[in-house]
């Protein structure tokens, strides 16, 4: 079954993998102030001035193991890091006056129940194609049956879940597009090495013109950019692109916005090793207002996994938005105040 059919504010593994990048544990501190902390027993998280229980969030665990087969989707950090991201979705969706329609979320959970009958119609053609290699007697599933045995869900909870999905498409469709739109971006390069006089070799033969790509595959002691050539994907700024050891040291991220298209860094240090970036084709990012743009999102593809966490980091990043965490187990233990 095509499984982003039914995804409820989409977080998969590179969501996951990353998610101490974003929303790092504890309070944002003000000033380089210490942060002050808010939440109570059985209150795992906060975003602005909005709470989230440890309801909501069993809730929301409970839900995912519903819907999801893949693991790393159904895990207590997924689960909540949906939360967070739909939240701040919110936030900025109002900020922006971005905020989907009526009209607009009805069509969007047309298509989602078009999308879901067709599927079913599909699962259906199998099994009753099967009963027959098999002489056996035709017995499609009913759409209560598939509903309860798949999902655990009455066609009336699958329903409301399918317009919760649609309203969530829409909403990042309307605030993370406009963030791509209206964000300065860059292709980033890089070899990583832990040697300076390794890495400094390798930049003289980059500035003698030798490829990046090639070298990268040769020399690169990242396995990201080793595999892929050099490349680290595009980046936007404070997008968490250059986090590469788990930290948010900016650094990195430094360097490279200070350097000119086609130029290399000076080899930068970071944990346990050291970077050259090289900053490929700039796209500087349009400054046209929200409304100005708003059908130009809606009209472009729902946003990727690594786009989501991208905005998420740049949007935490940029302190609209207070945050604090609060979860046993990461970040203090059961009933601790």
């Amino acid at each position: 079954m095509n499984r982003p059919v039914f995804r409820l504010g989409a977080v998969a593994v590179a969501v996951i993998a990353a998610g101490a990048l974003g929303f790092a544990a504890g309070a944002q501190g003000v000033d380089g102030k210490p942060p002050v902390r808010t939440l109570k027993v059985n209150e795992v998280a906060r975003v602005g001035e909005r709470v989230i229980s440890a309801e909501e969030f069993i809730e929301r665990l409970i839900e995912r193991e519903k819907i999801y087969t893949d693991a790393d989707l159904r895990n207590a950090s997924s689960a909540l890091d949906s939360l967070l991201i739909e939240e701040m979705l919110s936030l900025e969706a109002e900020r922006l006056e971005a905020v989907p329609k009526i009209r607009e979320i009805n069509e969007e959970h047309g298509k989602l129940k078009e999308a879901w009958e067709l599927q079913f119609k599909e699962i259906n053609n199998a099994i009753v194609a099967e009963q027959r290699k098999r002489g056996l007697e035709e017995k499609p599933y009913s759409r209560e049956e598939f509903l309860k045995l798949k999902y655990d869900m009455t066609p009336l909870e699958f329903d409301k879940h399918l317009e919760a999905v649609a309203r969530q498409n829409l909403m990042r469709r309307l605030v993370v597009n406009y963030w791509r739109l209206s964000t300065d971006s860059a292709v980033a390069e890089g070899i990583y090495m832990r040697n300076l006089a390794d890495i400094e070799k390798v930049r003289a033969r980059l500035l003698k013109g030798e490829k990046l790509s090639v070298l990268a595959r040769q020399y690169s002691e990242d396995m990201h950019t080793r595999q892929n050539g050099g490349l680290l994907g595009t980046a936007y700024r404070k997008d968490g692109t250059f986090n590469r050891d788990g930290t948010l040291d900016t650094t990195l991220e430094d360097a490279f916005w200070a350097l000119e298209e086609g130029e290399y860094s000076k080899p930068t240090a970071a944990q346990d090793g050291f970077w050259v970036l090289r900053k490929g084709q700039f796209f500087p990012g349009n400054k046209a207002e929200f409304y100005q743009l708003r059908e130009s999102c809606l009209n472009e593809p729902n946003p990727t996994d690594i786009l989501l966490t991208k905005w998420r980091h740049a949007t935490a990043a940029g302190g609209l938005y207070a945050y604090e965490r609060r979860m046993p187990g990461w970040d203090c233990k059961a009933g601790e105040k």
